[in-house]
């Protein structure tokens, strides 16, 4: 096969999984945000905190199946890769705070670094798809690709959960669709010229780092007692919404439980 046509293939099915459904998710959760009260985003926030839990233990327990006991180098690629991820990430707000950048942006800061962590969790599906693709597992890449494409959708919702009276222009919500599901067509571009355990490892230990920042950054916003209520009901559905789908896909892919 051609290798710029195969290239062009890979790419394509990273966009139908990653970025096709993401901005379908973008799209229907701004119209959702303009349409609700403002006493029910908190729901609708800690939905997206359940989305982001949930897809936080996917790509830890990912992460943890590469490593080995016998094999020290894995663990610390595991600990540095997330290590790094999360304090980078605090340094980073930090460092915008101090220098008085944020103060003018806080409301595009924790939306893109939802965005960066959702995208580097979507570069690990990517590494599936590709890997599958790669081996010529045409029936396994087909469920992949339609198993995340209902899966990526809902990640919209996470993106876009920060916004409350916020308005971001459509160049904004292009960059964050961008920045959360481009990376899925670089995840099957690498996989389906390269394989190493150490390079998912970094993936995964880094997207989940990125993943529980952003969480506890939702979650400092969020700190109204007279709130938290609507925000665990909403917390514990986005998780088993999420949880159930993926197990609905592990079905389907015939995984064990």
């Amino acid at each position: 096969m051609d290798h710029s046509l195969y290239a062009l293939q890979l790419l394509g099915l990273g966009g139908v999984a990653g970025v096709l459904p993401l901005y379908i998710g973008i799209a229907i959760s701004f119209l959702l945000l303009q349409m609700i009260q403002p006493p029910y985003k908190i729901l609708i926030q800690g939905f997206a905190i359940g989305i982001l839990c949930y897809l936080f233990f996917e790509v830890m327990h990912e992460a943890v199946e590469f490593t080995g006991a016998t094999d020290p180098v894995s663990w610390i690629v595991l600990v540095g890769s997330f290590s790094i991820s999360v304090v980078g990430l605090s340094f980073l707000e930090q460092y915008l705070h101090r220098s008085q950048t944020l103060s003018a942006s806080s409301s595009l800061f924790v939306p893109y670094m939802i965005a960066l962590g959702l995208g580097l969790h979507n570069l690990g599906e990517g590494l599936a798809i590709g890997s599958s693709y790669a081996q010529e597992r045409w029936v396994l890449s087909s469920l992949l690709i339609g198993g995340f494409t209902l899966h990526n959708a809902t990640e919209g919702l996470a993106v876009m959960s920060p916004q409350g009276s916020h308005h971001y222009k459509a160049r904004h919500m292009t960059l964050l669709g961008l920045l959360a599901g481009g990376p899925t067509c670089l995840g099957t571009l690498i996989s389906g010229y390269l394989l190493s355990p150490y390079l998912f490892i970094t993936f995964y230990a880094v997207a989940a780092g990125s993943l529980l920042y952003v969480i506890t950054a939702l979650l400092s916003h969020s700190q109204v007692s007279t709130l938290r209520l609507s925000l665990s009901i909403g917390l514990a559905s986005g998780l088993s919404i999420m949880y159930l789908t993926g197990m609905m896909l592990a079905l389907l892919l015939g995984f064990r439980s």
